[in-house]
């Protein structure tokens, strides 16, 4: 499915480092961006110090000239050839404005095959003495700018350590002669600096993605733009994309499994990232039944263009599955980040997706997630009552009257009546606001999503909402550069979190609050948030009454519920809930859709369940996305794939989704970390023996 992707102005990285016959599919124009890191390679060594090396070039004329603004070499680049990592550093140097030697090269023993090489600025190090006498005016600073770069085992050269800083004035005087060598040392030159700029800006267009062609920054203010005007490159401030291509080498570099993407338009510049952790990725096999896609920061027109993938874990914790920065809130950026993220997550399709209310995105998701149900955030809608109605005479009576009729009708008829109500009491007809939010009630509304599975993702009660996953780590101005800080610590805290949750769940047993062998049940196999909330709806059973029959259709029987409801001044008034419920199938609906919205039985069902002498919770009522070892007892779908490639990724996935869990298991306490350790190092020793068997 990368093959999808694989154009010219789009570099991929994945720390899966594919076969040789997919690697097609991870380079652009003759370079990768790969940090993945595999052990120095083995031979030695023949060093060949080539200090006296000095490569210049007459750049005289360029320096008045647009600026290309190739990004800066970076530990983890790789090239397809010596020379494309020599020619690309030539041409950096000649932006930033200085001279480069070739300090040392490695050659093996044997095969005099080049693996190693320093590239540095033409005035590192001092003059030797014997040269002391040299009438040449002393031109060495003892500059520490450099690279060093070596072959890895993919046959790509891959720089290892970087230099940038110089303690001299760049661009001040370009070099023309060029210093006598002998024939066998002496570096072949590219043919001329304007051939060279233009052959190597083919090969790293990809790496311009900050500034634009004039040396200055392209960043606009975003209210100052139409979508159509900035569409086609994200807003960065100066430094943003450095700090963007820095921030994901880091992750490639400390985080197994890591998964990123950009998008750059025809100019080279930056359009759209996508990155995926590696917990991201493993979340995604437990936790995607339910995806949140969160682009509050976009849309609201945050400093950060951020968007995030977020589902819901065991503990009822959010979790993130993929963040992404786009160009704007336009169908061609949504577009490629709902393709990206469906081909890292090996196609991942929830069984709903909640967004905010736009008609763009609605048409989009119908297309590339057809099997998924699609609707909008309720909780979202809700927050933009203030902003949309606030300024309407009697605003308070038709923000109590949507309210009644969003929450508190059970059946379509008697929604339609109170929306019909608040229209005519209060004359708002005509309001354009609340005329398409009508249009769109299929999308939104409880009572016409009843029959979808949101698994507490809903917020289908007055006062909850769907929190944004960095909502404490950004605000309206946070700069990007000081969010891609932060990005770990925010992970970091949010993982610790669900560690703490594990323990809790396992090492305590609840209070149980009432004799009712449903609260029994399921103390011993939920996890402690989502029985807490469980052990509430136990609770309010003492509030319903008067469970009767009102009729039978076949093998299913319809009872009425009479539950004393809880309304505004602390007071209750009696309400009719409509249960379905057939013992040959063992299984029970309220009308209310508690188990649909929030993944557990409500007090009504519960109380049919009782009434007709069930001791125990059916089995397709307890999910077993909320149980304690959820993550132990998940058997991953191996099904997935045809091909020879597909199944090496899908592979991949699966082992490393399974070593995460030993892990997470192995962090709990100091045995778990001993016999996790044990059963690893049993594990390599196995598939090692498989090896050698072959043999």
């Amino acid at each position: 499915m990368m093959s999808e992707f694989h154009t010219q102005n789009l570099v991929t990285v994945d720390s899966q480092t594919p076969p040789e016959h997919e690697q097609q599919h991870f380079k652009m124009d003759n370079i990768s961006l790969c940090c993945d890191q595999i052990p120095d390679g083995e031979g030695i060594d023949i060093l060949k110090d080539e200090d006296d090396v000095v490569i210049e070039l007459d750049c005289q004329n360029d320096l008045s000239e647009g600026r290309k603004e190739f990004l800066a070499p970076a530990v983890g680049m790789e090239f397809e050839s010596y020379d494309d990592a020599y020619n690309y550093y030539i041409c950096y140097a000649k932006e930033v404005g200085f001279c480069v030697r070739v300090k040392n090269s490695w050659f093996k023993r044997n095969s005099r095959e080049k693996y190693g090489a320093v590239l540095c600025c033409s005035s590192q190090g001092f003059k030797r003495i014997k040269d002391a006498s040299n009438l040449r005016k002393e031109t060495r600073t003892g500059c520490p700018a450099m690279i060093r770069m070596r072959l890895v085992e993919s046959q790509r050269w891959r720089i290892r350590e970087v230099t940038l800083e110089h303690n001299h004035i760049l661009g001040a005087t370009i070099y023309k002669s060029i210093k006598n060598m002998g024939s066998g040392t002496k570096k072949k030159l590219l043919p001329s600096c304007s051939n060279a700029e233009g052959q190597t800006f083919k090969l790293y267009r990809a790496l311009v993605i900050d500034a634009g062609g004039n040396g200055n920054s392209n960043f606009n203010a975003r209210d100052d733009k139409t979508f159509s005007e900035y569409s086609n490159e994200m807003n960065l401030k100066k430094g943003d994309a450095q700090a963007i291509y820095n921030f994901l080498c880091r992750m490639q570099l400390t985080n197994p499994n890591f998964f990123y993407l950009m998008d750059f338009n025809d100019e080279g510049r930056l359009r759209n990232v996508l990155w995926v952790d590696a917990r991201s990725r493993a979340a995604c096999g437990y936790f995607s039944d339910v995806v949140y896609f969160d682009n509050t920061y976009l849309s609201n027109k945050y400093e950060i263009p951020l968007v995030a993938f977020v589902g819901l874990n065991h503990h009822g914790q959010t979790v993130l599955l993929g963040c992404g920065l786009l160009a704007g809130e336009m169908p061609e950026s949504y577009t490629w980040l709902f393709r990206t993220w469906v081909t890292c997550m090996s196609g991942c399709s929830p069984q709903t997706i909640i967004t905010d209310r736009c008609k763009a995105l609605q048409s989009l998701i119908a297309e590339i997630f057809p099997k998924s149900h699609h609707c909008f955030g309720l909780s979202l809608i809700m927050k933009k009552v203030p902003e949309k109605l606030g300024g309407l005479h009697n605003y308070d009576g038709i923000r109590k009257a949507l309210i009644k009729a969003v929450y508190e009708t059970l059946k379509v008829i008697e929604f339609e009546a109170a929306w019909g109500f608040m229209i005519q009491r209060f004359g708002v007809s005509d309001h354009e606001w609340l005329r398409s939010l009508y249009e769109d009630r299929v999308h939104w509304a409880p009572v016409y999503l009843k029959d979808k599975f949101f698994g507490g993702m809903s917020a289908a009660r007055p006062g909850e909402s769907i929190s944004p996953f960095f909502d404490k780590y950004v605000h309206k101005q946070t700069p990007l550069k000081e969010f891609l800080d932060k990005y770990e610590l925010a992970l970091h805290k949010k993982y610790k979190e669900e560690s703490l949750a594990d323990i809790e769940s396992r090492s305590s047993s609840p209070l149980l609050k009432t004799k009712c062998s449903f609260e029994l049940q399921l103390s011993r196999m939920y996890t402690k948030e989502i029985f807490t909330k469980f052990q509430f709806e136990v609770g309010e059973m003492f509030s319903c009454f008067g469970t009767t029959q009102l009729h039978v259709d076949g093998a299913i029987v319809i009872f009425l519920v009479k539950e004393r409801v809880l309304i505004e001044g602390n007071r209750r008034e009696i309400k009719d809930f409509e249960v379905l419920y057939s013992r040959s199938a063992g299984e029970v609906r309220c009308i209310c859709c508690c188990f649909n919205f929030y993944g557990y039985l409500c007090r009504h069902a519960l109380c049919v369940l009782n009434f007709n002498g069930v001791e125990e919770i059916p089995p397709k009522y307890i999910l077993s996305r909320w149980k304690k070892d959820y993550k132990r007892l998940y058997i991953p779908d191996h099904t997935f794939g045809s091909s020879d490639d597909t199944d090496r990724i899908h592979r991949s996935n699966q082992l490393f989704r399974g070593a995460l869990q030993v892990v997470e298991e192995g962090v709990l306490s100091v045995d778990h970390y001993n016999i996790a350790l044990q059963a690893l190092e049993e594990s390599l020793i196995k598939v090692c023996d498989v090896e050698q068997g072959h043999e």
